[in-house]
């Protein structure tokens, strides 16, 4: 069971690595966002990719780990070293919370693109049908005969 331990505190550390290396890829897209550096946008997001994998398949194993540990000592829950644990579940947090503003900001930014390409495109000037009728206004032009 000792063996059991080990293995759980090397994947918690395992763990707790990636998470500060999600929180390093986290601020560089929130850099990136900011200045609109698409280059380095895209790399923090495969940078992102590849350690949630990491980070899913470190967890799986946690958890059979956990489960192993629980069901040879009886007790369910307590098998995590409490100071690895709490320093991954406050990483995972600060991950958590640095994703929520760059979607935020990723969100600001859409919206600002979004009306740049309807300051671009226009309203299409009002005619009268044959019926005498103004017809209902479309939308925008396409940006193709702006």
């Amino acid at each position: 069971m000792a063996e059991l331990h080990v293995h759980l505190v090397a994947v918690l550390t395992e763990q707790i690595r990636c998470a500060q290396a999600m929180l390093g890829a986290l601020t560089r897209e929130s850099d990136a966002l900011a200045g609109g550096d698409a280059e380095h946008l895209n790399a923090a997001g495969a940078e992102k990719a590849q350690l949630v994998e990491t980070l899913e398949a470190l967890e799986a194993e946690r958890r059979t780990l956990v489960a192993a540990i629980s069901a040879d000592t009886g007790v369910n829950g307590g098998a995590h070293p409490e100071p690895q644990w709490q320093s991954l579940l406050q990483l995972v947090a600060e991950c958590k919370e640095q994703n929520q503003r760059n979607g935020a900001l990723l969100k600001a930014r859409a919206e600002h693109v979004r009306s740049a390409l309807r300051l671009l495109r226009g309203a299409e000037p009002q005619f009268y049908a044959a019926s005498g009728l103004s017809p209902a206004l479309r939308s925008a032009r396409s940006l193709g005969s702006a």
